[in-house]
């Protein structure tokens, strides 16, 4: 794990928090370590320590999968996004996050798992910090949570919690 650890601080450096300028490593740590309060598995944890480091970094996926193996890689494949801007430029937003919340129905249990805890983390940093596109966000979310089913069940309760909670808190009704 530390390796894991030490390679995504490496892959994130000079990256910074966009709300709180905070290494950027600090979130994929975090996400990390939700995830290790329902699932033990160490390639799981590695793959959460990861699961930005395709969309992110430099880093390939022959470095990932040589450094971590082939598990680790399809993890944080399943958890990178397909409908970005760049692989669709005229598809709008709403669009690009309809399909790759639909997306995430296909996606395995300790995925599904990973992208809860990020949502977790990630919510709560944009709440806090920008509450004119948490409007946005948290919409596109309530969407994405549809699909996360089938992660573990604790996890998407507390999620499922926090966004709700915080759609009251901004007034936003979907």
């Amino acid at each position: 794990m530390e390796d894991a650890r030490d390679f995504g601080r490496m892959a994130h450096f000079g990256q910074v928090r966009k709300y709180t300028g905070e290494p950027y490593h600090v979130h994929p740590e975090a996400v990390a370590d939700t995830v290790s309060n329902y699932i033990q598995d160490e390639d799981v944890l590695i793959a959460a320590l990861g699961h930005d480091i395709k969309e992110d970094t430099k880093v390939t996926v022959s470095e990932i999968s040589s450094r971590f193996g082939a598990r680790v890689l399809s993890i944080i494949l399943e958890l990178t996004d397909v409908y970005t801007r760049e692989n669709f430029p005229t598809m709008k937003r709403f669009m690009r996050k309809q399909y790759e919340a639909e997306r995430l129905a296909e996606i395995s249990f300790e995925a599904k798992t990973i992208k809860l805890a990020d949502l977790q983390n990630n919510i709560y940093s944009i709440v806090e910090h920008d509450p004119e596109f948490a409007i946005v966000y948290l919409k596109e979310k309530a969407e994405a949570m549809k699909y996360l089913v089938g992660g573990h069940p604790t996890l998407y309760g507390i999620v499922e919690k926090q966004l709700i909670e915080n759609l009251d808190k901004l007034n936003i009704i979907i």
